[in-house]
């Protein structure tokens, strides 16, 4: 666990997702849902960042079954450790909606595009990427 908080902090390529952790998880009863949800609290600093371009380096999560990804989950973390897993929080992940297709590598991808914080639809993550280009890292 120590080293990956120290790789987490010396290592520049994650400093986005810096910005996404600075949010405080809350517990609210969603009347949707019809049960207890998590809900974002966004810092004021993550808010002045919403419809803001940033970049995000990580793992892609497909969603979609064959051919190129026209929305995908971006994890801060690899498959094995990452949200879906129960191995790291909702801040971990994000939305993506590329400008066009992108095809499926377990390899780390660089992603940019728009930030769009979402704090009322318990069925969509915190965050979103849109208009994002996708490349991929060696």
């Amino acid at each position: 666990m120590v080293l990956l908080l120290l790789h987490l902090m010396f290592n520049p390529q994650l400093s986005g997702w810096g910005l996404l952790s600075d949010v405080e998880i809350i517990k609210g009863y969603d009347e949707f849902m019809g049960e207890e949800v998590d809900q974002p609290k966004f810092s004021e600093n993550l808010m002045t960042h919403n419809g803001k371009e940033i970049t995000l380096e990580g793992f892609i999560i497909p969603l979609e079954k064959a051919g190129e990804q026209s929305y995908f989950i971006l994890s801060r973390f690899p498959y094995q450790s990452c949200f879906f897993c129960g191995a790291a929080g909702p801040e971990t992940v994000v939305e993506v909606f590329p400008k066009k297709g992108v095809s499926y590598t377990d390899e780390r991808v660089r992603v940019r595009g728009t930030l769009k914080l979402n704090k009322d639809n318990p069925l969509q993550l915190f965050y979103t990427l849109r208009d994002c280009e996708v490349e991929l890292l060696n």
